[in-house]
């Protein structure tokens, strides 16, 4: 019998809410500015992923184009020889039949990273790396990092994602509708009557609550389904990587609804709700992901971007003057014009072996740069359950397939690819066996895994999201106690 008391004070209180809601403009108005940012939000994003899709597309025609110029080229030689009219020899960094420059740049292979189904909801960590590099025989700086993604100003203020709004401006507006609930009633004198009027008045005021918190998390709910759909295709609704993306929001708007309600459940008045909602805001959202960045860089500092760029350029700078004070000391030795004895194969073999000195120089300073870059987020993962904010950011670039785990596998792919490059065309420039026809069909090809081509799948999702339900729960309780202890 209690239980049907208890469920009747609850549905009526939100049916109560629910009928004084419908006559507020100002809800109707914030309920559809959130679905209209969320809406514009997804739109933004359908087109930067199609500037992704346009990229890689670019990319792989001109990698096809350039196979089939010097294939033709290789072709045209081939056949001058058989007939004993030979072509004019090109120039070495032009003919195909020369491995060392031929890896080095006009043949080199394109990796892509395809944006997974539901790329449209977070940036992440798409704005810092391309969606296709060219992968050559050179050290990694010299193709990873060729190119700036986007200008440094509209990197540092962010990008107008799904994620930005779900974690900023979704809390506020459900802030809005329940951080004064008690204290409102209170003020205006009406909270006597709903205490007096219902059985169980807890149950009552958790109901008229739920109708008020339900009202913008359900309207970000649709407007998120609707925009997938409309701009993605009724497949990426369908798929479970958007329900797990129902979860996170979900979730995440539970913890703001129980943090609304356990601080209106103390007792105080609106103006106090409202600053002390509105400063956890700012601390969730603003100040302890600032920190945890900051905590982690100050543990593991690491040179940035530029400071690795540029130590890396110099490292094969040095060797190119290594190798130039070393060929200017053998002509002073040796006389002869410089020309140290063995002819062009020799003059190759000291090349490469200068190149291959960079390239393990390189090499360590990006390990170094990359280990440190690794604790550094290990760490920053560990600190991130003090925030459900940045929780929630993760695990929506997680669902999005910009995140940190499916970059780090296509960046590990592309260091294991970037070997078997290199070995194939210097192991046949050291030993000065010119490229084939044969030689063109069987260069390595760079191939992902299953795995690395969709997003992070719901499973790997479990951390987060109860990183995000456990404070959610915690939190919960103490509103219901204090909606127990609701005195007039």
């Amino acid at each position: 019998m209690s239980s049907a008391f208890l469920s009747s004070a609850f549905l009526a209180g939100m049916r109560f809410e629910a009928r004084t809601m419908r006559r507020d403009g100002a809800i109707w108005f914030a309920l559809l500015a959130l679905a209209g940012v969320a809406l514009f939000a997804l739109a933004m994003g359908a087109s930067r992923v199609a500037a992704q899709q346009a990229a890689i597309a670019a990319a792989r025609a001109d990698e096809t184009q350039r196979l089939s110029n010097l294939q033709k080229t290789l072709a045209q030689l081939q056949q001058g020889e058989t007939q004993g009219k030979p072509a004019p020899e090109p120039p070495p960094y032009r003919d195909p039949r020369n491995a060392a420059f031929m890896g080095g740049g006009p043949a080199a292979a394109v990796a892509a990273l395809p944006p997974a189904p539901l790329a449209l909801v977070a940036t992440g960590q798409s704005d810092l790396l391309p969606p296709a590099v060219r992968v050559t025989t050179g050290s990694k700086d010299s193709f990873l990092f060729a190119d700036e993604i986007d200008n440094p100003a509209n990197l540092m203020s962010g990008a107008t994602d799904l994620a930005f709004v779900v974690v900023f401006v979704y809390p506020l507006v459900i802030l809005a509708m329940a951080f004064n609930l008690l204290a409102g009633e209170r003020e205006q004198g009406t909270l006597a009557m709903t205490l007096a009027s219902a059985r169980r008045p807890s149950a009552a005021l958790a109901g008229k609550l739920t109708a008020r918190v339900a009202a913008p998390i359900v309207a970000t709910l649709l407007a998120v389904a609707a925009g997938v759909w409309i701009f993605a295709g009724w497949e990426r609704v369908a798929s479970p990587g958007f329900a797990a993306l129902l979860i996170v929001l979900l979730l995440y708007g539970l913890f703001w609804a129980a943090l609304a309600a356990a601080v209106d459940g103390l007792g105080r008045g609106s103006a106090f709700n409202a600053l002390t909602l509105i400063g956890a805001w700012v601390a969730i959202t603003m100040i302890l992901p600032a920190a945890i960045n900051s905590l982690a860089a100050f543990a593991h500092p690491a040179p940035s971007r530029i400071d690795m760029v540029l130590a890396a350029r110099a490292a094969s700078t040095d060797a190119d003057r290594a190798r130039d004070a070393s060929l200017a000391r053998y002509a002073q030795e040796h006389g002869d014009a410089g020309k140290p004895a063995g002819g062009p194969q020799e003059m190759t073999l000291r090349r490469l072996a200068t190149q291959e000195a960079a390239f393990q120089r390189v090499e360590a300073i990006v390990a170094e740069h990359d280990a440190q870059l690794a604790r550094q987020r290990d760490m920053a993962d560990r600190l991130g359950y003090l925030s459900p904010a940045y929780l929630t950011y993760q695990a929506m670039a997680d669902v999005a397939g910009s995140g940190e785990t499916r970059y780090r596998a296509f960046l590990d792919r592309i260091r294991a690819f970037h070997l078997d490059w290199r070995e194939f065309f210097l192991s046949r420039a050291k030993a000065g066996a010119s490229l084939t026809a044969q030689d063109y069909a069987a260069m390595p090809k760079f191939t992902q895994a299953d795995e690395e081509l969709v997003a992070r799948p719901p499973a790997g999702l479990a951390g987060p999201l109860i990183g995000v339900a456990l404070p959610m729960l915690i939190l919960a309780i103490f509103a219901w106690r204090g909606f127990r202890r609701c005195r007039i």
